[in-house]
């Protein structure tokens, strides 16, 4: 339920990231000012409200100090048997398969969710999970 959901906010996300974030740095005779999760947030913006399948919707993307927070809401129940964490390394690792230079911002990411209005609040990420172990074919 949450891989498209994933990929369609990564690919949100990711044209978000400046040129600077998304290239090798380019010698320059002055150092350019990395991005800041205020920054990534205003640049989010339009994809607040969309909604993907499985009836995931983004409703929130601000800041806190130097955290990018993304608040998502889906179906009544639809995180019973997830925790904060399993929805941030499902969301953050979906994001960093698209924008693994992200964290080298030095910003950092929360993914809190909504269900029944209740808020849970997800982990501070400083760094991508690792990558799920492949599975045979």
């Amino acid at each position: 339920m949450l891989k498209p959901f994933i990929l369609a906010l990564a690919l949100t996300a990711a044209p978000a990231l400046p040129a600077a974030a998304q290239t090798a740095p380019a010698p320059a005779p002055a150092a350019q000012a990395k991005p800041t999760a205020a920054d990534f947030a205003k640049n989010m913006q339009g994809a607040v409200g969309q909604t993907f399948e499985g009836g995931i919707v983004l409703k929130n993307i601000t800041s806190e100090a130097n955290t990018l927070v993304l608040t998502v809401d889906g179906p009544a129940g639809w995180r019973t048997q997830l925790t904060p964490a399993d929805i941030s390394t499902a969301l953050v690792g979906g994001f960093c398969s698209t924008a693994p230079q992200f964290f080298a911002t030095g910003v950092s990411m929360r993914v809190d969710s909504l269900d029944g209005g209740k808020l849970a609040k997800g982990p501070t990420v400083t760094t991508c999970p690792p990558a799920a172990p492949a599975t045979p074919q």
